[in-house]
């Protein structure tokens, strides 16, 4: 598992996480932030990583274009270009996938960290209103 893999991993817990009572609250608030504070860099490695299997893509297309433009009509030689890089194809579709998913565990765990502040904020006025 690579550390980008256990950080998402841990992001997904968080998103998943109920808290029950202000303790929770305040453990799940604190730990998602921590997250979000790491998440640029863990961003930054998915996209970097994106961005390198596109590039990878790209090129065994391309060669292999060349390759079987030389013996064969064009449609057929990019169809056989698109089939010899298939794999390449399909990690870019993965590192996309990721980096996409990456991205929407930071809108989720922003959006729970917000509620979580407001439904902590909303008991602790509950608190004061019962106590004067």
């Amino acid at each position: 598992m690579t550390e980008q893999s256990a950080f998402i991993q841990k992001a997904d817990q968080l998103r998943e996480f109920s808290a029950t009572n202000p303790v929770e609250m305040e453990f799940f608030i604190r730990e998602a932030n921590a997250l979000l504070e790491d998440m640029p860099d863990v961003l930054l490695a998915i996209n970097e990583q994106r961005y390198a299997a596109e590039r990878e893509y790209s090129r065994i297309k391309n060669t292999a274009l060349v390759d079987h433009g030389k013996s064969m009509i064009p449609t057929f030689a990019r169809a056989q270009a698109e089939l010899d890089a298939a794999e390449a194809k399909a990690l870019w579709d993965q590192k996309r996938a990721e980096y996409h998913y990456a991205e929407d565990t930071q809108k989720a765990l922003t959006t729970k960290i917000y509620s979580m502040l407001n439904v902590n904020k909303a008991v602790a006025a509950a608190y004061a209103t019962h106590r004067g």
